[in-house]
């Protein structure tokens, strides 16, 4: 899924009567995390030329249970309305890419490559066939998948925006 998608459906996963309590940027910080953290390193490690495993998906570390519970463990801590909104946003990117995946195709299994990254390499034939980065995002631009979690996300942001602006007014 792509940053519409997540941070639009993904804000409306976290209950309603939380993420009106919650500040918005956080909880969409929270929603993007995932590919904030992963997308860079597996891109540069593409682009050098990387030849390990670890990097043949762009779902690592940030994809993870691992970072989930820790970022849940640190809120629980710090009780800051910032790292809430984090903690309750992060997973929901989890559960987004699990149902793209299984509407790409890839079957409700794939997520056990890569949500307790390292500890199971992906299998390349499912999650990476492409070649390049380019060619892998194209493949998901064009996929209805990707494209209807786009549309939602953005409506569901449209609607929060102008739901937003007539409290206001």
């Amino acid at each position: 899924m792509f940053p519409l998608g997540h941070v639009g459906i993904g804000t409306h996963l976290v209950p309603r009567r939380l993420r009106e309590g919650l500040p918005w940027r956080w909880l969409a910080l929270g929603c993007m995390l995932p590919d904030v953290i992963d997308k860079p390193v597996w891109l540069v490690a593409r682009l050098m030329g990387a030849r390990s495993d670890l990097f043949d998906s762009a779902r690592m570390i940030g994809h993870t249970a691992f970072l989930a519970l820790a970022v849940a463990l640190v809120a629980r801590m710090v009780r800051t309305r910032e790292m809430v909104a984090i903690a309750y946003a992060l997973p929901t990117h989890i559960v987004l890419d699990v149902i793209a995946d299984a509407g790409m195709g890839g079957g409700l299994g794939v997520w056990k490559s890569w949500l307790f990254w390292p500890f199971e390499l992906p299998d390349l034939h499912v999650l990476m066939v492409a070649s390049s980065p380019l060619h892998d995002l194209a493949s998901e631009i064009r996929s209805p998948v990707y494209l209807g979690g786009e549309i939602v996300g953005a409506a569901l942001l449209l609607w929060d925006w102008a739901r937003n602006r007539s409290k206001d007014s």
